[in-house]
């Protein structure tokens, strides 16, 4: 059911006074049949408003980014943070099995370097990341990483690599067994779940 489009204009402008960043679609989808109306207000009010002001942080996101460097680990080296802090951080805020550290380590390693589908991730992980990092939500979900450079992206294919992994081979191994795990709950976090 389509919620009512005046009360919604008035939570986007209230939360992009505040210095959030919050994402119309997700108000368009809620006003349903009224999303062109909720569109027009939003429109109206941000050609009225001044932009808020950039936070140190949304900065120090944006210069990493424009350097080609990953916002997520210059941030975390501006809080003097190893990796290790983070990882040990998501898994006691998400309540992950602390056996399957390294697949949660392995997953943050990804999504630092920009090789995770960022929409993928779920929101649990960036509000864990954003109490971390002491940032706000919003400058964690405006990055996004930089698109592969088409000729990076293709490299000569060497027989051992395209044979690899062999036939059969298990993708994943479970970390108390040899035996192939499905799909798990640190899986979908990160967006690669099923």
């Amino acid at each position: 059911m389509a919620e009512d489009v005046s009360a919604l204009f008035d939570d986007y402008a209230e939360r992009f006074v505040r210095g959030e960043r919050p994402d119309p679609r997700a108000y368009f989808e809620r006003a349903g049949e009224g999303s062109d109306e909720l569109g027009t207000l939003i429109d109206r009010f941000l050609e009225r408003v001044p932009p808020p002001a950039a936070s140190d942080d949304a900065i120090t996101l944006a210069e990493a980014w424009v350097a080609g460097h990953s916002p997520l680990v210059d941030l975390r080296a501006a809080r003097g943070l190893r990796r290790e802090e983070v990882v040990d951080h998501l898994i006691a805020a998400l309540g992950l099995d602390r056996r399957k550290r390294e697949k949660v380590k392995g997953y943050y390693h990804e999504l630092e370097n920009g090789l995770l589908d960022v929409t993928r991730v779920d929101r649990r992980v960036w509000e864990a990341l954003a109490d971390r990092l002491k940032v706000g939500i919003s400058d964690l979900l405006a990055w996004r990483p930089r698109p592969l450079a088409g000729a990076a992206a293709y490299a000569r294919r060497n027989e051992a690599v395209a044979q690899w992994p062999p036939a059969g081979a298990p993708t994943r191994l479970d970390q108390e067994s040899d035996t192939v795990r499905g799909t798990d709950e640190i899986d979908q976090l990160f967006g690669r779940g099923a």
